[in-house]
C-alpha cells in the first residue's frame, strides 16, 4: 500500500488541475483507479494494521472526490485552500438583484402544488435554478482565476443557498409526485 497522507490537497490526489474548473471525467477515471488500488476488500486477509489504513485511505479518497465533484463542496475547498474562511452561516445577501431572484424562485417553488401540469411546473423551476447556479458558478471562477476572494466569496454564498433551494424543490417534488 502507498503511503497514505491524509493531508494531501485533493485535487494533486485525484491528479486533476488546482481550480475551480474540473474536467468530471478525468476527476471520476482518477478516482476509480485510486479506490481500486486502496479498496478495503483488498486487504482484508491482510494484517489488522493493513486493513484500517486501507479503510482510513479509501474513506479520503471517497471524501476527495465527493467534494471535488460537487461545484459548491469545491468552491468552499478553493477557498479554504486560499485561506478564506468559508462560514456562511451568518451571512445576510446586500445583492439586491439576488434578493430579487430568490423571491421568484421561492414564489415559484409555493406555486408548484397550484400547477395545472406539476412536473411541467417543476421543470421550470429547475431550468431556472440551474441558470441562477451557472450564473454564480461562473462569477465564482472568474473571481477565484483573478484572486478576488470577496468577490467569490459572495458567489459561494449565493451557491449555497441555491443548493439548499434546491434541496427543498427535490422535498416537495416528492411530495407532489407522490414519490
Amino acid at each position: 500500500m502507498s503511503v497514505f497522507n491524509p493531508q494531501e490537497n485533493y485535487f494533486a490526489l485525484l491528479a486533476v488541475p488546482q481550480g475551480y474548473e474540473v474536467d468530471i471525467a478525468a476527476l471520476t477515471k482518477s478516482y476509480r483507479a485510486l479506490q481500486r488500488d486502496a479498496h478495503p476488500d483488498r486487504f482484508a486477509s491482510g494484517s489488522e494494521r493493513d486493513l484500517r489504513l486501507a479503510v482510513q485511505q479509501s474513506s479520503f479518497i471517497n471524501e476527495a472526490y465527493e467534494t471535488l465533484v460537487s461545484p459548491t463542496r469545491r468552491a468552499a475547498y478553493l477557498l479554504k485552500l486560499a485561506g478564506v474562511d468559508s462560514d456562511m452561516s451568518s451571512t445576510t445577501f446586500q445583492d439586491p438583484e439576488f434578493l430579487m431572484q430568490q423571491m421568484q424562485l421561492r414564489e415559484e417553488l409555493s406555486e408548484l402544488q397550484d400547477a395545472s401540469d406539476p412536473e411541467q411546473a417543476l421543470d421550470v423551476f429547475y431550468r431556472d435554478l440551474e441558470g441562477a447556479a451557472t450564473g454564480q458558478k461562473n462569477i465564482f471562477s472568474q473571481a477565484y482565476n483573478q484572486q478576488q476572494f470577496d468577490s467569490a466569496l459572495a458567489a459561494y454564498a449565493k451557491l449555497q443557498f441555491l443548493e439548499k433551494l434546491r434541496s427543498e424543490a427535490e422535498l416537495k417534488e416528492s411530495e407532489l409526485l407522490d414519490y
